[in-house]
């Protein structure tokens, strides 16, 4: 019992979809500890992606993805996200008609936080999702709901934000509260789009829990995740409280 009230002692930052620290789908201005490095799995189910995540109707997929902070005010994460296609030959004919996974998209994120969290005030980040899009001559891009092949630039997930976050330590434990700005590029995210935020909690008796509850500007979510052991952190969503999202990965400090 005292090794695992230990383990519960730990604080931990919720995690984003993208391995940056944030809430469920929407950002906040946490960030992790100098010299941390994630690497893990994310499953979303597809009321969680944009919805130019099509083939043939929406899917659920999944993505995975490194993170590090290389310094205490910012955060860096690479992140490759599983696509359901044709499959094409090198002049791009397609030679099955039957969907599978076979492309990834891929993308860079990277958060800043320029103003640290005081005693009176929230600490403040700017941050931006895949705001290059995919590069390469065999990229894809959905623009008005169209599918274009080729363009190079997906950006599904390109968005860019500014973000608060301030906490309040009570006897019973810490109260986060987050809000953000955030617009995305592409039309068919703009749902999305505007004033997003929530609220987490973690009880004084287990700091590495952490619940959350979210609005994306277009839905309200509610989850939590888990630090075990120091370096195994597991998330749990459902988006609209009933389609289930979640992720797993390991997580290490280099200094």
């Amino acid at each position: 019992m005292a090794a695992l009230l230990t383990l519960l002692s730990m604080s931990v930052h919720s995690q984003q979809y993208t391995g940056l620290t944030g809430l469920i789908h929407t950002p906040s201005a946490e960030m992790n500890l100098e010299g941390n490095v994630r690497i893990g799995t994310h499953y979303m189910d597809k009321h969680f992606t944009p919805d130019a995540f099509d083939f043939k109707g929406k899917y659920n997929t999944a993505d995975y993805y490194l993170s590090i902070t290389p310094f205490s005010w910012v955060e860096l994460a690479y992140t490759c996200t599983l696509q359901k296609m044709h499959r094409r030959d090198n002049q791009g004919n397609i030679i099955s008609d039957e969907g599978r996974y076979y492309y990834q998209d891929r993308y860079f994120s990277i958060k800043i936080r320029p103003l640290k969290e005081g005693k009176w005030w929230p600490a403040i980040a700017v941050g931006a999702n895949d705001p290059l899009g995919t590069l390469g001559d065999k990229g894809t891009s959905h623009d008005n709901m169209t599918p274009t092949n080729g363009d190079g630039k997906s950006e599904y997930f390109c968005n860019y934000y500014i973000a608060a976050t301030k906490h309040f330590a009570f006897k019973v434990g810490e109260l986060g509260v987050h809000a953000a700005y955030r617009n995305w590029k592409r039309d068919y995210n703009s749902k999305w789009n505007g004033v997003v935020g929530g609220i987490t909690y973690s009880p004084s008796f287990a700091r590495n829990l952490r619940t959350i509850a979210e609005y994306t500007g277009n839905e309200v979510n509610i989850g939590a995740d888990c630090l075990l052991w120091k370096h195994l952190l597991i998330q749990a969503s459902l988006q609209e409280c009933r389609y289930f999202s979640g992720g797993i990965c390991f997580q290490m400090n280099l200094f």
